[in-house]
């Protein structure tokens, strides 16, 4: 009997290490909870930070929550994947990985959750959650959805994942035509083949959104350029690529929505001169590229020069200096007349 009950005991301790290990996706999608992340609190991103093995950090934070009974919630998971969140709510769970769990103490007032360079595949982007567990080893509402690349050193929150991404560059194809008509019937003039591009220039722009009406313009916070723009019509998305000066190309940092008519860009230490392209979605329309000088940007100090006292004090000196002058000069002028 005492043997029955000693492996009964270790049988509960063993399913409450492993399931405190990993969360139940079921329970994280299926159930509903008394507790967890709400509109008004939820998670921040604190962005990119370079470790001490000049290796890149994203970090992340989380308001300390409070379970049903009002006891602080002890247990944080990082779950990630390479599709969005809505994704994997009916299916496909099994590709989620539960990257690690924070555990914090009961007087903590944040928690500082982080995801390393080296534990993703740097050439992807993805997309994850904050699940908070509490002591009894339920989960509570998932935080909203956040998404980071390593590549391009950018991040996106809530709303802003949904078209979050680089994509594929569609394969250039090339056709080949037929030449049946004479050599002669072949030629154009230069002014012809002019003519024919501006053409479909104006038939481009006319049919999306023209990017240089857009007023692109940026700041600078540390290491963050925030580049905003006004939103024009004819496209709903816009492509924002980044000049790469080792494969002299633009990579794509992201499609974003027209209206969000904000991206964040963290700089890297070697960036000096960054040059962006807007590239309207959904509809054929004009590109616009946009210079940044990140290293000669800086807030400038006037320099505020010492300005001269004035006052009672002053003018009463100057008053007595002029005095002084004119007595010696009518002392001056008295002793000549007397001689």
């Amino acid at each position: 009997m005492k043997k029955q009950l000693s492996l009964a005991m270790m049988l509960v301790l063993w399913t409450s290490i492993v399931s405190a290990a990993w969360v139940d996706y079921s329970r994280v999608f299926d159930e509903r909870h008394d507790f967890g992340y709400t509109s008004n609190v939820n998670i921040s991103i604190a962005g990119y930070e370079t470790a001490e093995d000049s290796s890149n950090v994203f970090k992340i934070e989380s308001p300390v929550l409070r379970d049903g009974k009002d006891t602080a919630v002890g247990e944080y998971h990082i779950i990630i994947g390479e599709k969005p969140i809505k994704d994997y709510i009916n299916d496909k769970r099994d590709e989620l990985k539960d990257l690690r769990e924070v555990q914090i103490m009961e007087l903590d007032e944040k928690v500082d959750l982080s995801i390393k360079e080296s534990e993703v595949t740097k050439d992807k982007s993805y997309f994850g959650i904050i699940v908070p567990v509490n002591d009894n080893v339920v989960p509570g509402d998932y935080s909203k959805e956040f998404c980071f690349d390593f590549w391009t050193l950018t991040y996106a929150i809530g709303d802003d994942c949904s078209n979050f991404g680089r994509k594929p560059e569609p394969a250039a194809t090339t056709t080949t035509e037929e030449k049946t008509e004479e050599p002669a019937k072949e030629e154009t003039t230069t002014t012809e083949v002019k003519v024919a591009l501006n053409d479909e220039d104006e038939h481009g722009a006319a049919d999306g959104a023209d990017m240089s009406m857009a007023d692109i313009s940026h700041s600078v916070n540390g290491n963050v350029v925030t580049l905003t723009w006004t939103a024009v019509p004819y496209s709903d998305n816009v492509e924002i690529r980044i000049f790469d000066k080792a494969n002299a190309d633009y990579v794509t940092l992201g499609t974003v929505p027209m209206t969000a008519e904000k991206f964040n860009y963290t700089t890297k230490s070697t960036d000096d001169e960054l040059l962006f392209a807007f590239i309207p979605r959904d509809a054929k329309g004009r590109e616009y590229r946009y210079d940044v000088n990140v290293r000669h940007e800086s807030d400038v100090t006037p320099e505020i020069k010492a300005t001269p006292k004035v006052g009672p004090a002053e003018d009463f000196a100057v008053m007595l200096l002029i005095t002084v002058a004119l007595y010696l000069w009518y002392r001056v002028f008295a002793s000549r007349k007397a001689s």
